[in-house]
């Protein structure tokens, strides 16, 4: 959960999706009060992400805690619950892994993987520029995790450092997929809805046009320029004029990288997404990734360039320090799961496996 970001709402028509049936005995289980809070390791707008422990199995996750009353003040309920949707059907090595989620009267928990060579972001602001190795490495195993969520009809919407976490082998993971819209496929080829944050938003979007995938690919771009050259492309504190910029201005090429790196830079940056390169398999074959074995890269036998430093499983060290140096303080309502007025219908889950695991012992 990184800086702010924007949005307006063209969904909030939908209907919510009924509560998927659940034996008693794992209900049970999903409560906050299973879990110890450690620390807390970000902050977004709706609320915060801690690193907890399950007290049974003293496993580490991270629990991202967000406020309904905010979610409903900001009409992002239907986002929520197509948050929490995407992330039960993801699959994929290089999308982070929700174990849990269930509610109480005010709040909604999240229980994921804890990845503890923290945000892209985080090191970025560390080193200020990564080699071309190393951002290729990133790249590649971002495009793969945006492959799988466009062949599932999902637009991420908000690709930035913020939101690619680091395993502690330096693998990533994409999470946060508050802004993602899913359903966009033949029957529905755009959407509509104004949302993102400015840096990385493609000049469709700031055009208020209907849009698609390929959205994706200028934020890959931006994420990509901004690794090789240490800030985003027509960066400003001005909102207004990074706007302005992106809809009139092309990218100018980078002095530092090579010929092929600036080649792809400016194809993912064209302001036309008619001409931008905006397919997976076309990135892939870009002579800038002539060195990498995809297949490889799929199943995550390339050696990740960089190793995060990580003193053991609790080492939160590759977190913000202005999130981690806060004292917890923490009182969980103690409505649990019951249902409330406020009740957010659809978002209860437990990954399969667990759901296997606790039906066999019980």
């Amino acid at each position: 959960m990184g800086c702010p970001c924007f949005k307006s709402e063209d969904e909030s028509t939908s209907k919510p999706e009924k509560d998927p049936l659940i034996s008693s005995s794992v209900l049970r289980e999903l409560s906050p009060e299973g879990f110890t809070i450690l620390k807390i390791i970000g902050r977004g707008n709706f609320g915060k992400v801690c690193l907890v422990e399950k007290k049974t199995t003293k496993e580490l996750f991270a629990m991202k805690i967000l406020k309904k009353k905010i979610i409903e003040e900001k009409n992002q309920r239907i986002h929520t619950i197509t948050e929490r949707k995407i992330l039960e059907n993801s699959k994929s090595p290089f999308i982070a892994r929700l174990y849990y989620a269930f509610q109480t009267t005010t709040k909604l928990f999240m229980v994921m993987e804890y990845l503890n060579g923290g945000e892209l972001f985080f090191h970025l602001t560390q080193q200020r520029v990564f080699s071309e190795l190393r951002a290729k490495f990133y790249i590649g195993e971002i495009l793969l995790g945006l492959e799988y969520l466009h062949n599932n009809g999902i637009v991420y919407r908000d690709l930035k450092p913020e939101n690619v976490m680091l395993d502690s082998e330096g693998h990533i993971r994409l999470t946060d997929f508050g802004l993602s819209k899913s359903g966009i496929g033949s029957d529905n080829p755009k959407a509509f809805t104004f949302c993102g944050t400015a840096e990385y938003l493609a000049p469709e979007i700031l055009k208020s046009q209907g849009y698609d995938q390929a959205v994706d690919f200028w934020s890959l771009g931006a994420l990509m320029y901004y690794m090789l050259s240490g800030a985003p492309p027509y960066y400003s504190k001005n909102r207004n004029e990074i706007f302005r910029n992106v809809l009139t201005r092309p990218i100018d090429p980078l002095f530092n990288i090579s010929m092929d790196g600036n080649d792809l830079l400016l194809k993912l940056l064209k302001i036309d997404p008619s001409e931008r390169i905006h397919i997976a398999e076309d990135v892939k074959a870009h002579p800038w990734f002539d060195s990498i074995d995809w297949q490889a890269m799929a199943e995550k036998k390339v050696t990740p360039p960089f190793k995060p430093s990580v003193k053991n499983m609790k080492d939160t060290s590759n977190f913000d320090k202005t999130f981690t140096n806060e004292k917890v303080e923490e009182s969980f309502d103690v409505a649990g799961i019951n249902p409330s007025p406020n009740q957010f219908s659809g978002f209860t889950y437990k990954d399969a496996e667990s759901v296997e695991a606790t039906l066999t012992t019980n």
